[in-house]
């Protein structure tokens, strides 16, 4: 049986379809840091980035078109929060995590 070239270049596809996500949605990643850091200066040690990201989903649907194709996959999550604690060292330990496919990268 033959590779595909998501096993031969050893990178997951929801990895993929996450920066492919970012990269479409940058205020994405900027929106939900905000949220944290707004948590986190109220008091809060740890927080859930399901909550945040229902939160924008609402927030969102009140200022755009009802026929807008933004779609946020709950995959992601895993990804965001991740990304989110490593670039914001003060966020660090913020959310919970468990394994996942999120944790192969290196990068955040």
């Amino acid at each position: 049986m033959q590779q595909s070239l998501f096993d031969v270049l050893a990178v997951p596809a929801e990895m993929l379809k996450y920066e492919a996500f970012k990269e479409a949605n940058p205020w994405v990643l900027r929106t939900l840091t905000r949220m944290s850091y707004e948590l986190q200066n109220r008091g809060y040690s740890h927080y859930g980035i399901a909550a945040l990201i229902e939160v924008l989903r609402y927030e969102y649907a009140l200022t755009n078109d009802p026929s807008s194709d933004f779609k946020f996959n709950n995959n992601y999550r895993a990804f965001f929060a991740r990304e989110i604690m490593q670039t914001n060292p003060q966020l660090n330990g913020f959310f919970s995590t468990r394994k996942s496919v999120a944790d192969l990268s290196e990068d955040y």
